[in-house]
């Protein structure tokens, strides 16, 4: 059996492709390779250019004699290939976000594949400043979830009480990935459309809503899905739909908020917008995307009167010691007023009034 070493590989490799290929294609090929070979580090702007130039060689070599080109010259396998092809054309808007944000290849390539509905939250997450792992990306974008379904029994093919569990768990995942996904965009639009107030400008209100009325909506499903508990109705033969959650509590808040927030109807007029974005909507987003612990109206009312008890103690103090000191200034008086004279003076006074 003949063997081969890799300079003759390549030497059939240049000639089969010669026989198929015009000269300024196999030129075209060589200025790719050369291309590839001086990129540096797979930074996200370099694995747009990767995309860029493995787009420009499968416009000329067919499927098998790509993945061959790409084996030889890049040094990975065509599947890597194929998810650089994909980042370079299904991620181009957002391009620059993704640069900016230097957002890992690994989880390019799981984006590039992901529906157009999953990227944005994704993306919107990333700016907002969370670390998100591949496997997070993947369940956010459903991924994971459909993977494992598919090739476990894990999951969903389980009996008793044990299984339930792994398939809510298995459920509850993915919503709580999509759920931060959606809360972390719609806090992004939020905090983008209240910068104009640094520079005393309007906010517009009608660009916001459209901006996110239904992430809003998607997200309340998500939060009743996962932590509202069902509420029976009083007429049996009526669906079960989710309850609201304990009155107080944080989440109720932010139960309350999303659906506020998802009926135009219901948003302040412009009167309160503004102090309804910066006192509610903000805090409680993020509470949801940060964690960030609320300031409730009772601690609120407490730090308001602890203030006005400490300007009153330290009013009081001052009007203290300024009473202190003028009694001091009165009493150095009266004492002075009230010492006994010299004798000598006496005579002296009594000598003037003789004369």
């Amino acid at each position: 059996m003949a063997k081969y070493t890799h300079k003759k590989r390549q030497s059939i490799a240049e000639t089969k492709q010669g026989r198929t290929l015009s000269r300024a294609q196999q030129d075209e090929l060589k200025r790719l390779g050369d291309a590839f070979r001086s990129l540096g580090r797979r930074t996200t702007a370099q694995a747009y250019e990767v995309g860029d130039y493995l787009s420009r060689a499968k416009s000329i070599l067919p499927e098998k004699e790509l993945g061959a080109w790409i084996k030889e010259v890049c040094k990975f396998t065509p599947k890597t290939g194929r998810n650089y092809i994909a980042v370079h054309t299904n991620l181009m808007d957002y391009k620059e976000r993704l640069e900016a944000a230097a957002v890992a290849p690994t989880i390019l390539f799981v984006l590039a594949y992901a529906e157009q509905q999953y990227v944005e939250p994704v993306v919107a997450a990333i700016e907002a400043g969370e670390q998100l792992t591949v496997a997070q990306v993947k369940a956010m974008v459903g991924v994971a979830a459909k993977k494992r379904v598919a090739s476990s029994d894990e999951a969903l093919n389980v009996g008793g009480i044990a299984g339930l569990r792994k398939a809510a768990e298995l459920k509850t995942s993915q919503d709580m990935a999509q759920f931060h996904g959606l809360m972390a965009a719609v806090l992004k639009r939020v905090e983008v459309a209240m910068e104009p107030l640094a520079k005393g400008r309007a906010v517009k209100k009608g660009q916001l809503q459209d901006a996110i009325i239904y992430d809003c909506r998607h997200a309340h499903d998500l939060l009743n899905s996962i932590a509202a508990p069902m509420k029976a109705e009083m007429v049996q033969s009526m669906n079960w739909r989710p309850a609201r959650l304990p009155e107080g509590s944080a989440w109720r808040k932010v139960q309350v908020l999303l659906h506020r927030m998802g009926g135009a109807d219901d948003w302040p007029d412009r009167t309160g917008f503004v102090d309804w974005l910066r006192d509610e909507v903000v805090p409680l987003m993020r509470f949801v995307v940060h964690g960030e612990p609320l300031v409730s109206a009772d601690e609120d009312l407490a730090t308001a009167e602890g203030d006005a008890v400490e300007s009153d103690d330290r009013a009081q103090k001052e009007r203290e010691v300024t009473l202190a000191r003028i009694s001091s200034v009165l009493n150095g008086a009266t004492t002075t007023s009230s010492r006994p004279r010299d004798p000598r003076e006496s005579r002296r006074a009594e000598s003037a009034a003789a004369a």
